[in-house]
């Protein structure tokens, strides 16, 4: 055991000088719920208590999400849309090499883990990508190792909601989470600054 300690702080000391730092995914993930509900309108949360209730449990929610992969990064991008048609928009970037389709399916998951932790009984998914609606459905079969294990985690999740459905829409249905998933992977670092809009 001191030789395994031993080892480790040598490590630590050769990795101190770069200066790396690490930081686990759930941590990021907590961040992104804390955010979106820093940015619900007040009197979606109850006084006392930090879980968001539905306004009317009778309509749905709807979720939009996008994937982008390319040689710059991968992002995803999300967009809830509250029963009374309030939105919440998130622009992530993959920290770790994703292909098209496994970028589609963790902007999905994303967006499920959210729906589900701020309690959505209903919810309608709209995504571009034929392949990750139509496995979801059951018409496609998840035939790629990571996908059957996409799809498996995509089925779990599911389950925690009283009536769920996915439709493939087209591209130009899909364009702020299209825009979103493309600035999380081409303009990250721009992002996490100030960034100032104007309108001429």
């Amino acid at each position: 055991m001191p030789e395994i300690s031993c080892r480790m702080a040598k490590w630590a000391i050769e990795l101190d000088k770069h200066e790396i730092s690490f930081l686990p995914r759930n941590s990021v993930k907590g961040q992104v719920i804390a955010d979106f509900l820093v940015e619900l309108p007040s009197d979606m949360i109850k006084q006392g208590e930090t879980s968001v209730t539905r306004r009317d449990t009778n309509e749905f929610w709807e979720l939009y999400t996008d994937g982008a992969s390319n040689e710059e990064g991968d992002g995803i991008g999300l967009l809830l849309v509250f029963p009374k048609k309030e939105e919440i928009t998130y622009a992530i970037l993959l920290k770790f090499a994703a292909s098209n389709n496994e970028a589609e399916y963790e902007a999905l998951l994303d967006g499920l883990r959210m729906a589900k932790s701020i309690d959505v009984q209903q919810l309608a998914a709209y995504i571009d990508s034929q392949l990750v609606a139509s496995q979801l459905n059951g018409s496609f079969e998840a035939r790629d190792t990571s996908m059957q294990k996409y799809l498996e985690l995509a089925k779990f999740l599911v389950k925690n909601f009283i009536t769920f459905e996915i439709k493939q829409i087209l591209r130009n249905r899909n364009k702020k989470a299209n825009a979103l998933s493309k600035l999380a992977s081409l303009l990250y670092d721009h992002f996490t600054k100030k960034v100032i809009v104007e309108v001429l």
